[in-house]
């Protein structure tokens, strides 16, 4: 797992997080992809979940979402694989993204994006691509 100190109070962060906000760090674990979770949990691309923030930030982005047809089908196709108490897999997951509309991609997109501008001064490790942030 790791040798390095672990600050309790940081991993409160992940609480509640899909392993996807985590880059699938659970599967990546298990096949020796990730041989040290703190060092990992402690890169650039984790920044943005220890930001005060981001649990607002997921909670807009949820509810701007979860009143969408395609979201909705999504949480209803999710529900039925789920009612005998097994788990999704990561092959039902790649399926149920098919249902999503690209234009719903776009809006977690663009939140995302929006969410990464807002607090740069924190965030200084993402890129934003085009020049309207320059």
């Amino acid at each position: 797992m790791g040798s390095e100190e672990i600050i309790l109070q940081s991993l409160w962060a992940f609480v509640g997080l899909h392993e996807n906000y985590l880059n699938s760090m659970t599967s990546r674990y298990d096949q020796g992809i990730i041989p040290n979770v703190t060092e990992f949990l402690s890169e650039n691309w984790a920044i943005a979940m220890y930001h005060e923030w981001f649990g607002d930030f997921c909670l807009r982005m949820r509810q701007s979402v979860q009143g969408m047809q395609d979201v909705q089908m999504v949480l209803e196709k999710a529900f039925e694989t789920t009612k005998n108490g097994e788990g999704i897999t990561r092959d039902q997951m790649e399926e149920f993204k098919k249902y999503v509309d690209p234009n719903t991609t776009r809006v977690i997109q663009d939140e995302t994006l929006e969410f990464i501008k807002t607090n740069m001064n924190h965030l200084p490790m993402y890129y934003i691509p085009g020049k309207e942030f320059s």
